[in-house]
């Protein structure tokens, strides 16, 4: 039973009391009325509604003073997006509603409704999935309690002249001035600046009179996730995490079942941000000043129809003694542009595969992104000219290995007689093998080498396809409506492992280009191996259905036009 309740039940002579004047005592204690998922889910931020406020353990309180202040709801239009914030936390996001243009449409649509069906119309409504008004807003840790205190109790708004809804042309500077006063005299003074032609919104804080305060230390905290935004399910729970980068290195936790919760991990060194990401975008909190530590944390939420919904919730530490905190929120997408303009490196945040990989994969999405706003074309068309491309490039090798391939396929029953009449001699068979190798000309590695040397290419292109936010609800011709999907033509009743609950047509096509390929270069292969490449490619087939069809669209065509170049060496060979 909370306090407020064991106050009203030892109050029973006043309890009749109490209830006729309950819509006064909830404004005194600056608890407004709830509000349903459909307005948190809906497609955009047309007028400030009110929010459900979901009160923490050790929720913060205000002096008497405080009390009497109502939440109040701004709206503020942008070029790029439609965002509703509450005075609450002092300008938490209620939620944003993503309206950026490309050439003739919205940009990013899809997004679930209040009883957790997809809308592919909707716009891209970016929310926390549990709402506690700290989004982002200021905190400290209780260890005592092992819970948070939360500075999410309504501020004043200073400005004078404030409006309910603002509107900002892309040169249009919005600031919106808040103040807070604890019941220990500290005074919090923030200050809250939109851009009209950024997702960067500053969050700025000065801290005055926290001599008093019992913490030992602030955070500036996001808490309550990131909504999910993806049709497919699984892709939500794969790509979403929270991340921290402190002087270059990054530590990250990611939840994918109900129970596998992640508790308050408190990671020290100097932090530069802290990010909550679902796969397509992302809310980070940027330390102007570097904080002194991060915490990552997650649990199993609610959303209509899934078991899985992880929540996380990250923050940027500083020490108690600090007296002003400027921060900047990146609340919108994964494009790796609008991400390198924050100054920082949270695009380690966007998944570029490891290491070796990452240039090559920022060098493949750049050259796409260029071809796309060059040639003018959908990005279904830039895929084909980028297989073309690549198979101009990796041609030469692939020749290469193919020419060796087959080379070794003829002297095969030559190696096959040493192999009978030595094989009691390991030792002087394998200087005969290889003697035979240099008389005949033949590298045994040159069939594998080339492909080696075209691995790292063939993996970052593997990954950008799977995770570029430029594909998401692009679409190409015909079936194909979004190239970040799989090419479905056919629901199924039921779900097969690894193949899923549908029909694609373009891993069937990709199938047989393979198979057309694998015929081939099978001619003089034994036959007692055939059988393991046939399964080969029907995995792959399986495999790739559930694969986004920008990706299979692209393997298709290079497959294709591998078969077309191995033909042409392969009637060139045994013309000579």
């Amino acid at each position: 039973m909370s306090s407020d309740n064991r106050r009203i039940f030892l109050a029973g002579a006043l309890i009749f009391l109490v209830l006729l004047l309950q819509p006064y005592y909830y404004d005194w204690l600056g608890i407004s009325k709830d509000t349903s998922q459909e307005e948190v889910y809906s497609e955009e931020a047309t007028s400030p509604e009110p929010t459900k406020e979901i009160i923490q353990p050790n929720a913060a309180t205000t002096a008497p003073a405080q009390f009497k202040i109502d939440e109040q709801f701004i709206v503020i239009n942008t070029n790029l997006y439609s965002t509703t914030i509450t005075n609450r936390g002092g300008g938490s996001i209620v939620k944003m509603s993503l309206s950026e243009m490309n050439s003739t449409d919205y940009r990013y649509r899809g997004g679930y409704d209040s009883n957790g069906e997809y809308i592919e119309d909707n716009l891209v409504v970016l929310t926390p999935v549990e709402n506690s008004n700290c989004t982002p807003c200021l905190s400290s840790f209780d260890v005592a309690e092992d819970s948070y205190l939360l500075f999410n109790s309504p501020f004043t708004i200073l400005n004078s002249d404030y409006s309910k809804i603002y509107t900002l042309q892309s040169n249009d500077v919005l600031t919106l001035t808040f103040e807070y006063l604890d019941e220990s005299g500290m005074n919090i003074h923030k200050e809250v600046t939109f851009h009209g032609d950024s997702y960067e919104i500053e969050h700025n804080f000065i801290l005055q009179n926290s001599d008093n305060f019992y913490g030992d230390h602030f955070e500036l905290r996001w808490e309550g996730g990131l909504a999910p935004t993806e049709k497919v399910q699984l892709d939500d729970i794969t790509y979403a995490s929270a991340m921290s980068g402190q002087s270059g290195e990054t530590e990250d936790i990611n939840q994918t079942s109900a129970d596998g919760d992640y508790s308050r991990q408190v990671l020290d060194g100097n932090t530069d941000w802290v990010s909550i990401r679902n796969k397509y975008f992302t809310a980070a909190l940027i330390a102007d000043n570097k904080g002194s530590f991060a915490t990552l944390e997650s649990h199993n939420g609610q959303f209509p129809q899934r078991e899985i919904t992880p929540v996380y919730s990250t923050s940027i530490g500083y020490p108690i003694s600090i007296e002003q905190i400027n921060s900047r929120l990146y609340l919108g997408p994964l494009d790796l542009e609008k991400i390198q303009l924050t100054g920082t490196d949270l695009d380690e945040t966007m998944n570029f595969g490891f290491t070796l990989i990452r240039p090559i994969g920022k060098g493949v999405l750049w050259f796409l992104k260029f071809l796309h706003n060059t040639l003018k074309l959908n990005y279904g068309f830039v895929l084909i000219i980028f297989a073309l491309l690549v198979r101009v490039i990796t041609g030469p090798l692939t020749k290469k290995s193919f020419e060796s391939s087959q080379k070794m396929q003829k002297i095969q029953p030559l190696v096959k007689k040493i192999q009978a009449k030595l094989k009691d001699n390991p030792t002087k068979m394998n200087q005969e093998v290889m003697a035979l190798y240099k008389e005949k000309g033949v590298n045994p590695l040159g069939g594998c080498l080339p492909m080696l040397l075209q691995m790292p290419l063939l993996w970052a292109l593997f990954v950008v396809f799977r995770s570029t936010i430029e594909f998401r609800g692009a679409g190409f011709i015909f079936w194909i409506k979004d190239l970040s999907q799989p090419d479905a033509i056919i629901n199924l009743p039921f779900t097969l492992p690894i193949y899923g609950g549908h029909i694609a047509v373009l891993p069937i096509l990709m199938g047989l280009s393979i198979f057309l390929t694998q015929r081939m270069s099978m001619a003089t292969m034994d036959k007692s191996q055939r059988p393991m490449m046939y399964i080969m490619n029907g995995f792959f087939v399986l495999l790739f259905n559930q694969f986004p069809s920008g990706l299979n669209l692209y393997y298709t065509v290079y497959n294709i036009l591998n078969f077309f170049q191995q033909r042409s060496i392969r009637l060139k060979t045994e013309g000579e």
